[in-house]
């Protein structure tokens, strides 16, 4: 048997190898990936970002990265608005769900209101606390 050996001095690139081998082999039992990165932003008057959302679409789902809102910026409806602008790009790629991950100190609740649905759970992670899961269902674009 091999030893398996620490290489933290290059662990980018050790991510990388392998994430492209993973991919090859994920392609091989479920299609091309159709991976596309998304980025969406609200900025004020002097362009400085109050806030923002990252995704990407693998194959028939977007996968919602990040979403912040600065503090001084909430509950104003950025959040909601930048979600639901995920939700329609992600029916234009004709993508059936969109789904991303939460903190309970962060925004579960938001995401309830907004119709996700809890799809799994991690407690004591981090300690005191628990991250969760959530999708919702969008109506995909039939491709033409």
């Amino acid at each position: 048997m091999f030893a398996i050996t620490p290489e933290h001095h290059h662990a980018a690139e050790v991510s990388a190898d392998l994430m492209a081998r993973l991919i090859r082999f994920n392609e091989q039992h479920a299609g091309p990936v159709r991976k596309q990165p998304i980025a969406l932003t609200v900025r004020n008057d002097h362009g400085a970002l109050i806030a923002g959302l990252a995704a990407e679409i693998f194959w028939n789902g977007l996968y919602v990265h990040q979403l912040w809102v600065d503090p001084d910026q909430r509950h104003q409806g950025y959040g909601s608005r930048l979600l639901h602008r995920a939700e329609e790009l992600a029916t234009e790629a004709s993508c059936v769900c969109v789904y991303l991950s939460t903190f309970d100190f962060q925004a579960p609740g938001f995401y309830s209101r907004l119709g996700y649905s809890v799809i799994g759970e991690l407690p004591g992670v981090p300690a005191n606390s628990r991250r969760q899961w959530f999708s919702k269902t969008v109506s995909a674009k039939p491709r033409e």
